[in-house]
Formats: C-alpha cells, structure tokens, sequence
C-alpha cells in the first residue's frame, strides 16, 4: 500500500541505513490498519473458507475484490477439489460487485449445503498502480499510513535529539525563562491521531 520509496520521502531520508527498519515500521503500520478495518487492505489471493447455505448470495471476506478465479466445494471432509460449475465459466455464472465484495451465483447455481465446505479463491485488495481501478489505493488511505509509519518511526527515538522532532501532532509549545535565575521550561503538547475514527470508512461490519 505504501512503499519505503514513499515512506522515506515523507520522512526526508535519504540514505540507505534505516531501510530495513523502515519496511518492519511499513508491516506493522499496515498490520494495525488491517486490524482496525476488520478485513486485509493489502492486494493478493485470498482464500474464504464458508459454511454452504443452498443459497446463492455470498459476501467476500475481503473487497475491493478483482476478479473469482475458482469455488471449489468438498464432500464430508476431503479436500476442495470440487468445480462448482463443472467445466462452465466462472464469469457467465457470477456476478461481482467489485467494490462491496458481493457475489452472486447466476443461472439457478447455489452452494451445497454443508460446513466450511465452499473455498473461494480471489483476488483483492489495493495496490499502487492496480490493473483494475478498483484496487488503487486511494490517496486518504495511503495518508494514514504514511502517518502511521512516520509516527513510529520518531517514536521509536524517544530518548534521542529534541522532544519535538520525535512526534508528530503538535497541538502548543510553550518556552518559558526565569529572569533571575535565566532557568528555563519547555512544554509540548501532543494530540494523538484518531485513527480508528480516520479509517471508519474502510472498516467492515462483517464478521
């Protein structure tokens, strides 16, 4: 979703000895994002494992979804090897609403009543150039995690360099010299960013 080319530029470094850091601070940011959104924002394959109902209406875990590329069901307990449409095409079947990850099984197709007994494989996801415009990264939710990564970052130095250089969200600063003594005082305050509140609209009320 974000790249260390990116992260670095939003951070102003330019040298090459923190890059590994960076990209553990990139995984952790995109790993919080993920937890407070409820579903994987990060585009690739994804494997939802579903109870069949006899319905034909399915909502997928994870969206924007690009495209199905298989749903394969099993019998008691083996494994999915199982074509639901045989050997008919998977797009003359379905209908996918890309962005909601709403799925729908056409021409009297349903899913075979049973427990954890359907996998679907798909793809979804935002990406940074993404074939489908569907799974851009939309330029808010690249924000947030460029705010997120700095902000780990420079707290990840907190007993280094000034106070103000190590967070971000500066509400008020206060300096304050005593005439007689010339003793001085510094104050900081921060406001921490409301991330769940940022991120409310990429959240899923799925479970």
């Amino acid at each position: 979703m974000i790249s260390l080319d990116d992260l670095k530029y939003y951070l102003n470094i330019s040298d090459t000895s923190q890059d590994d850091f960076l990209l553990k601070i990139i995984d952790m940011s995109v790993g919080r994002i993920n937890n407070l959104c409820c579903r994987n924002i990060n585009y690739g394959t994804r494997y939802d494992i579903i109870d069949g109902n006899g319905q034909n209406l399915i909502w997928l875990k994870d969206f924007p979804a690009e495209n199905i590329t298989s749903i394969k069901y099993r019998k008691d307990t083996g494994s999915f090897d199982h074509n639901l449409f045989d050997n008919g095409s998977i797009s003359d079947n379905t209908y996918l609403d890309k962005i909601t990850g709403k799925l729908i099984l056409l021409n009297n197709y349903v899913l075979p009543v049973g427990i954890s007994n359907i996998q679907i494989k798909y793809y979804a996801g935002y990406l940074d150039n993404a074939p489908d415009p569907v799974n851009e990264t939309p330029k808010d939710l690249k924000s947030i995690a460029l705010l997120m990564s700095a902000e780990l970052f420079l707290k990840s130095f907190q007993n280094a360099g000034e106070e103000c250089t190590r967070r971000l969200g500066l509400l008020h600063f206060e300096h304050v010299i005593k005439s007689e003594d010339n003793e001085s005082k510094r104050t900081f305050t921060y406001k921490d960013e409301d991330y769940e509140n940022l991120l409310q609209k990429y959240k899923s009320l799925r479970v």
